[in-house]
């Protein structure tokens, strides 16, 4: 236990939670209550702050594709959307939803079905309007969980376990997709930039973090490894192998990881769709997946990177007018970052009255459940 006190701070830091919430494990009971409302409270203001800046940011692209003559087009576009394929967009991005509420169901055992549902829904909220790749829903399920007991540990270790099921996905549709596309085996382009170079990357990444995690536990018990980096190698390590380990098992929710990413990536096409004839699936999955890069930067939501790296790719890959592709991403982007951040709010805010209130039993079996 003295061991485990000594990481702790380290983690708090790591997830970003805030000094006045962090609390031994055994006072954590005792003083849940009187923390509970003033860091739902924070918790609040800043998923609310950021609804704001996404909500402002659509108002300035708005703005612009009517201001500038360029733009305009696009915006015309957007006006004719046809109400249909707009609905199969927004069916598909609810899918994808449901699909991350799977996965996480899988990663977080024994939470309950109604917890972790509604956890992993205000993630998604958070993820869509605070990017970094994720972290900032990993962020806000750490405080949620470490409210109700469990240890900064334990949940680290479930957390990077999930973050690297939900990218393992990305990166190995790199490979998938782009080396059979250089090769001429999938419709696209053959342009090595666009495919074998980010297929080529993505293997690394695999094969780097598979020997990254064997290494990790070695210099996580090495003298003078302690504290945050220390917790940080434990996570990593046990995360990645917990990953291959669950993909060993061949457990059906592991289909939500791929249904994640497929059905949102399914939302972009029917949103080219509704505009006309789209490229191939495998072209707009390859632009997805490159462009989509910009949600590993720290701006609410991705803003403007993300759309500017999907319409960049889609022309590279044979999208065109460019206008089409601008209409399209701007949809896909509204219907993509609403529908889980509107959804996860009000799943957040039904989360309070679990807040500070423990888990008993189930905090002590949940990582290794």
């Amino acid at each position: 236990m003295q061991m485990l006190d000594r990481f702790r701070p380290g983690m708090f830091r790591l997830f970003g939670v805030p000094q006045s919430e962090r609390r031994s494990s055994a006072g954590e009971n005792e003083h849940a209550e009187s923390a509970r409302l003033p860091g739902f409270a924070t918790q609040t203001r800043r998923l609310r702050n950021n609804l704001i800046a996404l909500a402002l940011f659509f108002v300035i692209v708005v703005g612009l594709l009517f201001a500038v003559p360029g733009l305009r087009s696009a915006g015309e576009r957007i006006t004719d959307t046809n109400i249909g394929w707009l609905a199969i967009a927004v069916a598909l991005e609810l899918l994808s939803c449901v699909s991350y509420v799977i996965l996480f169901g899988l990663v977080f055992k024994r939470l309950g079905r109604s917890l972790s549902s509604r956890l992993s829904l205000a993630e998604l909220a958070m993820n869509s309007v605070v990017s970094v790749s994720g972290l900032g829903g990993i962020a806000l399920g750490a405080w949620v969980l470490h409210s109700k007991g469990i240890s900064m540990e334990r949940i680290a270790r479930r957390s990077v376990l999930l973050f690297v099921l939900t990218s393992a996905v990305n990166v190995v549709a790199v490979v998938v997709f782009g080396i059979p596309m250089w090769l001429g085996l999938l419709p696209g382009t053959r342009n090595e930039l666009l495919t074998l170079l980010p297929a080529a990357i993505a293997l690394i990444v695999i094969i780097g973090t598979l020997v990254l995690a064997r290494s990790a536990t070695r210099a996580a018990t090495q003298t003078g490894q302690h504290g945050r980096v220390r917790t940080v190698l434990l996570a990593a390590a046990t995360g990645v192998t917990d990953a291959v380990e669950l993909i060993r098992h061949h457990d059906w929710r592991l289909l939500g990881a791929v249904g994640y990413w497929l059905w949102d990536n399914l939302c972009l096409f029917v949103c080219l769709a509704a505009y006309g004839n789209p490229p191939t699936f495998w072209a707009v999955a390859m632009a997805y997946l490159v462009g989509m890069l910009g949600n590993s930067l720290p701006l609410p939501g991705g803003f403007f990177l993300v759309e500017g790296g999907l319409v960049g790719m889609l022309v590279l890959l044979g999208t065109h007018p460019v206008s089409l592709a601008l209409a399209a991403v701007l949809v896909y982007r509204a219907i993509s970052l609403w529908i889980p951040a509107l959804i996860g709010a009000l799943a957040f805010l039904s989360l309070r009255s679990e807040i500070g209130k423990p888990l008993g039993d189930t905090a002590h079996t949940l990582a290794g459940g």
